[in-house]
C-alpha cells in the first residue's frame, strides 16, 4: 500500500543540475544535491555517466562542490569547492580524475568565482566579482556605494561590485580582467578555437540602465572591442554561428523589462532579425519547488555550426527548440514536461526535466528520442500517492482563456466535501504547469483539495497575454476569481465555505489583494509579497526601474496610480484572517512589504501572524536552507487547518 506524501520527503528528493559533456562526448558530468537536516544546508557532488558503456558513478564524495569545468583532454575535471573553511573572497579548485582517485588542489584564486571554462592546459577563462576599494583609515566596519542597484537578492548590499570575465593561468597565477572595469558581466561565450570570447551585461557608473552592452575579446591579446552599444536594444545571450554573432534580446519598447525576446545576427552597421514571428517566452518559466542549483536558462543558449538550442516556455510546458540559420524552428523535446537544465554534443542533447510527476533526472535526446539515464527520484512515484492536476480550460471572455489545474485531496471519497486552497504563482511572467510540486502534494495528502491556474501575465502565449503593465490588480485578478468561481460551480468536492488562498511574490501581491476585496477566502498566506507600490521605489534590487515599468507611473509623475494598485490601500477592508511570510535578507520584495500590511490588518482588528525567517532571501520557498523551508511549509499548513479544517 502507497503511503501520502510526508513535509520530510523534502529531504529525500535529489536535485540535478547543470549536465556537462565532455570534450570527447563520452562522458556527461552533472551535479546531485540533497538537502540536509541537521546540517541546514544543501550537499553537491559530482556524479559521471559513460554514455557507452551505460553506467553511472559518483565521482566525488565531500558533498561541497560548485562550479566545474571539463579539461580539454576528456579524461578529468576542474571544480570549486568548500573542502576547505570557506574564505570571504577566496575560490579553491580542484583536479579529479574520471577514472577514480583523490582530488587534488589545483589553485587558490582570490576572488568569488561564478562560472569556469577551461581554455586550454593552462589558461581558464572565469567569471569573478569585483570590487573597488575605497578609502578606510580608521577600518570602521561600513561599505560605501554611489550607485544603484546597491543590493542583490541572495548577495545583500554589494557596494560597488561588479561582476568580471577575467583569464587565470594556473602556471603562473596571473589573472587578467579582460572587461571593462565599469561593466557587469552575465554571461560570457567561447569560440570553437577557445581564441575569442563574447561576453555581455550592463555598463554604467551610477545607474545600472536597462539594456547590456556585448563586447568581443582576444584571450591571447587581452584585447576586446564593443559589437553592440545597449544604447536601444538589450543583448540577452550571444554565440558563433558559422562565423556569425548571434544574439538574443529586444528593444523594451513595446512591453517593457519583460518583452519576449528574438534571434538577432549581427550584421556591420546594424542587426537582421531571424524569428521575427516568434513570440514565446525563450526560457523556462514553469514553476516548481523542487529544483536547485540549475543553470538560468533565460541565458542558457547553445550555438553549433549553423544551429542554436533553446528552451522556449509554450502555454504550460516548456520544451528544447532548435533554430537554423534560415530562421526554421524544429521542437527537440516532446514528452518531457519541463526542460530544466541541458547542455549539447553534435546532434545530441544531456537534459535534466520533469515528466508527469516525477521528480527531475536525466535524459539523453537524440532523433527525436528521450531516454532516461538516471533513476534518483523513482522511489516517489512507486512509494507515494499523487493525485495528477487534472486541468481545464476556463473562459473568461476573451480569446486567450485560462489555462486552470485542480488536484483531489489524497483518499479522496465520492460526495464528501474538502477545504481547498487556491495557490498563485509569482512572476507575474512565469506559469504554472501540472508537473510535481512538494507544498502542494502535501496539502492534497492533509486532505486538501488545491486548484491553481495561469491569468493574464503569465508566461507561455505571448506578449499580448503577459503583459499586464499598469493594469496589475485588474484584469489578472478578474481571471483568478472568474477561475475560481468556476471550481466553485464545477467541482463538487470543493467547499466553497472553506477556502484558503496563498502566493508568493507577485503571488502574494495578489494575496494581499485579494483579501482587500472579497472575503470569499476564510484563511490567506501572503508569501514575501508587494503591499506598496509607493514605498517600493528605489529599494528594491530591481525596484528602481521596476515599478515604473510594470505600473507605468513613478512617484513623481502619477502616485495616485501607484497606490491604486497597491494592495496597502484596501487592507482596511480586510477581513480574512492572514498569515504573512517574509525573510529578513529579502532584497527583491523587502521585509517592509509584508510588515506595513500585517500591521495594517492587526490595527483594523483581523487576525493575523508574521514569520520572519532569519538569513533567508527572495527564495526561501525554492533554494532555502532545508530547516527554515521545512517549517514554512508546516507553519502555512498550520494556519489552513486552523481556519478550514472543520469549519462548516
Amino acid at each position: 500500500m502507497k503511503r501520502n506524501v510526508e513535509i520530510t520527503d523534502l529531504l529525500k528528493y535529489r536535485f540535478l543540475s547543470v549536465p556537462s559533456f565532455s570534450p570527447d562526448g563520452e562522458h556527461i558530468c552533472f551535479r546531485v544535491h540533497q538537502a540536509l537536516r541537521e546540517e541546514n544546508c544543501y550537499s553537491t557532488n559530482l556524479w559521471i555517466y559513460n554514455l557507452s558503456r551505460g553506467d553511472l558513478r559518483q565521482l566525488t564524495t565531500s558533498g561541497k562542490e560548485k562550479i566545474f569545468a571539463w579539461k580539454p583532454d576528456g579524461r578529468s575535471l576542474i571544480f570549486a569547492s568548500e573542502r576547505q573553511e570557506p574564505e570571504k573572497n577566496k575560490t579553491y579548485l580542484y583536479s579529479i580524475s574520471i577514472d577514480g582517485g583523490e582530488a587534488y588542489s589545483l589553485a587558490q584564486i582570490p576572488m568569488s568565482l561564478s562560472s569556469l571554462a577551461a581554455l586550454n592546459n593552462d589558461m581558464l577563462l572565469i567569471t569573478a566579482s569585483f570590487e573597488p576599494k575605497y578609502e578606510n583609515p580608521d577600518e570602521g566596519d561600513y561599505i560605501v556605494f554611489d550607485q544603484i542597484p546597491f543590493c542583490s537578492n541572495g548577495k545583500g548590499y554589494t557596494g560597488q561590485r561588479r561582476n568580471g570575465l577575467y583569464v587565470y593561468k594556473l602556471s603562473t597565477g596571473e589573472l587578467t580582467r579582460l572587461s571593462p572595469e565599469d561593466m557587469d558581466v552575465e554571461n560570457f561565450c567561447i569560440d570553437e578555437k577557445c581564441k575569442k570570447v563574447l561576453a555581455w551585461g550592463p555598463r554604467y557608473r551610477y545607474v545600472k540602465g536597462l539594456y547590456n552592452v556585448l563586447w568581443e575579446f582576444d584571450v591571447t591579446t587581452g584585447r576586446g572591442s564593443e559589437r553592440l552599444q545597449g544604447e536601444t536594444f538589450t543583448c540577452r545571450w550571444a554565440g558563433y554561428v558559422n562565423g556569425d554573432i548571434w544574439v538574443t534580446g529586444s528593444y523594451l519598447d513595446k512591453h517593457g523589462v519583460n518583452e519576449n525576446v528574438k534571434f538577432y545576427k549581427i550584421l556591420k552597421q546594424d542587426i537582421q532579425c531571424i524569428s521575427p514571428d516568434l513570440d514565446r517566452g525563450l526560457r523556462n518559466s514553469i514553476g516548481c519547488d523542487c529544483r536547485y542549483g540549475t543553470t538560468d536558462l533565460n541565458l542558457a543558449f547553445y550555438a553549433q555550426d549553423d544551429t542554436v538550442w533553446f528552451v522556449s516556455t509554450d502555454n504550460f510546458r516548456s520544451h528544447l527548440h532548435t533554430i537554423k540559420s534560415d530562421g526554421s524552428i524544429k521542437q527537440v523535446t516532446h514528452d518531457l514536461f519541463s526542460v530544466d537544465d541541458y547542455r549539447i554534443y553534435k546532434d545530441m542533447a544531456a537534459v535534466i526535466g520533469l515528466k508527469g510527476l516525477a521528480l527531475q533526472e536525466l535524459y539523453l535526446v537524440k532523433d527525436g528520442k528521450e531516454q532516461q539515464v538516471t533513476h534518483f527520484n523513482d522511489w516517489l512515484g512507486e512509494e507515494c500517492n499523487l493525485p495528477e492536476p487534472v486541468h481545464v480550460v476556463v473562459d473568461n471572455g476573451t480569446d486567450m482563456p485560462i489555462d486552470g489545474w485542480y488536484m483531489k485531496p489524497v483518499n479522496y471519497e465520492e460526495d464528501r466535501t474538502y477545504p481547498a486552497i487556491l495557490n498563485i504563482h509569482g512572476g507575474p511572467k512565469m506559469t504554472f504547469g501540472d508537473v510535481f510540486f512538494h507544498e502542494m502534494q502535501y496539502w492534497a495528502a492533509q486532505g486538501y483539495g488545491v486548484f491553481f491556474c495561469n491569468p493574464r501575465g503569465s508566461d507561455g502565449k505571448g506578449n499580448g497575454f503577459d503583459d499586464i503593465r499598469g493594469k496589475y490588480g485588474t484584469v489578472d485578478y478578474e481571471d483568478i476569481m472568474t477561475f475560481t468561481h468556476w471550481i466553485i460551480e464545477n467541482v463538487p468536492f470543493v467547499d466553497r465555505n472553506r477556502l484558503g488562498v496563498t502566493g508568493g511574490s507577485y503571488g502574494g501581491f495578489m494575496t494581499n489583494w485579494i483579501i482587500g476585496h472579497t472575503n470569499l477566502f476564510k484563511a490567506a498566506v501572503s508569501q514575501r509579497s508587494i503591499s506598496n507600490w509607493v514605498s517600493k521605489a528605489g529599494v528594491s534590487d530591481i525596484g528602481y526601474y521596476f515599478v515604473p515599468d510594470q505600473q507605468a507611473a513613478d512617484i513623481w509623475t502619477d502616485v495616485e496610480k501607484l497606490w491604486w494598485h497597491s494592495p496597502l490601500k484596501y487592507a482596511d477592508q480586510a477581513q480574512t484572517p492572514t498569515l504573512f511570510l517574509h525573510s529578513d535578507e529579502d532584497y527583491r520584495y523587502e521585509l517592509s512589504q509584508g510588515l506595513q500590511m500585517f500591521s495594517a490588518l492587526k490595527r483594523h482588528g483581523v487576525e493575523s501572524r508574521m514569520c520572519v525567517f532569519k538569513g533567508e532571501n527572495h527564495e526561501l520557498s525554492r533554494s532555502g536552507k532545508p530547516r527554515q523551508r521545512l517549517a514554512r511549509l508546516r507553519e502555512m499548513t498550520n494556519w489552513f487547518d486552523r481556519f478550514l479544517k472543520d469549519k462548516r
